[in-house]
């Protein structure tokens, strides 16, 4: 399970899934709070991209490491393509990357992940860039 419903509680997200949150006033007050950076996902239905965002959305979850990133330290921030705000997509998102990791100051990117590969792989690649901003943002 990736969102929050009546039966799960947020400190049951590190054994049942991850935490997504969506573009609202708490989710930009906990980006600030945090000063860390952001994992953003922007599902896109396109038929060029869906295909792997979807199979890269149902392994994220599978991952304890990158369950306990984003649970305890990172915020993870889901947004469909077509909510987009406008900021973000002036920067790209939902046109030149759809998984990126953004800086807490603007939501500017600093790291776009490729998509393109198996969905295991991506998973990776996300839990390295993760662990190697860890010790900045501490």
């Amino acid at each position: 399970m990736t969102k929050l419903s009546g039966e799960i509680t947020e400190k049951d997200f590190p054994d049942k899934g991850i935490l997504w949150r969506g573009w609202d006033d708490e989710t930009l007050r906990i980006i600030q709070e945090k000063n860390r950076p952001v994992l953003l996902f922007v599902a896109d239905t396109d038929p060029f991209v869906w295909p792997f965002l979807r199979e890269i959305f149902k392994a994220m979850p599978a991952n304890a490491r990158l369950r306990q990133l984003l649970n305890d330290f990172y915020p993870a921030l889901f947004i469909k393509a077509d909510a987009i705000p406008a900021d973000l997509k002036t920067l790209g998102a939902g046109s030149n990357y759809h998984i990126a990791v953004l800086s807490p100051y603007g939501l500017t990117p600093m790291v776009t992940i490729e998509i393109q590969r198996s969905p295991e792989e991506v998973v990776h690649t996300i839990v390295e860039i993760l662990e190697r901003l860890v010790d900045a943002w501490r």
